[in-house]
């Protein structure tokens, strides 16, 4: 009888010590998505964000559950959540995705396709007549949606030959149509607009007052990364397979409406092998 209850005490012991990471293996994989610089608000998002995991989790056959995901249009915000939550997976910007990779093990997973295209092109616009080069801007107002990240206008957009910060009077903009709206009315010198919002100019009644005085190189497109540490190749593989088949799904063309995508396509690590270069560059 007096060995009875140590036989317990020992079984529970093993029991829970079987248990704890049982529990911890069915811990949901994070989902961080920022979007910066874009007019996607928190609550028109997380809807789409409830669909894409159910989708994931259907196509990947993960266990439903299996995947959690945060929002926020904001880079600071982002920063926090990466340093705190420290997202399995996470859908970043390019200067994003260069600022947190190797502190993270970043690894790109997935690419957003735009228009047939896998990179996207920054332009300054003025209006005609105004400024004949971006040289010409110095001290000027630049405003537009991209510009919450200045050390990768910096390093990848300006090759090291401006620093926005001290070259440009910044003047971020939540909207890109409304900054485009200031340079109409003279309010501003300069707009930054990437690639879909240059295509919208052609709606605007007053696109033929406008011309391009900067044309960035074609800048790859980030999209999904995973942390390598936090998960296995496998997870990244599924997780590539089912966002190719995000945008064709009948829950997930949500989403994919939502950013502007048309596709996601498999990411190749030798992409980014030139923006880590010049991001390391001093």
């Amino acid at each position: 009888m007096i060995h009875r209850p140590i036989r317990l005490t020992v079984l529970t012991a093993l029991l829970g010590t079987l248990a704890a990471p049982a529990a911890e293996a069915a811990a949901p994989r994070l989902v961080l998505v920022c979007y910066p610089g874009g007019p996607v608000r928190a609550r028109d998002a997380r809807p789409a964000m409830e669909s894409m995991l159910r989708v994931i989790e259907e196509t990947g056959r993960w266990p439903q559950g299996s995947l959690t995901a945060e929002f926020t249009s904001k880079v600071d915000t982002c920063r926090e959540l990466m340093k705190e939550k420290q997202p399995h997976f996470a859908i970043l910007s390019t200067g994003l995705f260069l600022e947190h990779r190797s502190g993270h093990h970043l690894v790109p997973v997935a690419q957003p396709n735009i228009r047939g295209k896998t990179t996207d092109t920054y332009r300054i616009l003025v209006k005609k007549g105004t400024f004949g080069s971006v040289e010409a801007l110095e001290g000027k107002t630049l405003g537009g949606t991209l510009l919450d990240e200045p050390r990768f206008l910096k390093k990848i957009v300006f090759r090291d030959e401006i620093d926005p910060a001290g070259h440009f009077v910044l003047e971020p903009s939540r909207r890109a149509l409304r900054a485009l709206r200031e340079l109409d009315r003279g309010k501003l010198d300069a707009v930054m607009v990437n690639d879909q919002q240059h295509r919208s100019l052609d709606s605007l009644p007053f696109s033929d007052k406008l011309e391009v005085v900067f044309t960035s190189e074609p800048l790859p497109l980030v999209g999904l990364v995973a942390d390598e540490r936090k998960t296995s190749r496998e997870d990244r593989a599924r997780l590539t397979q089912s966002l190719s088949a995000m945008c064709t799904h009948a829950k997930g063309k949500e989403l994919c409406k939502l950013f502007g995508v048309e596709a996601f396509v498999p990411a190749d690590v030798d992409t980014y092998k030139n923006i880590t270069r010049l991001w390391r560059a001093d």
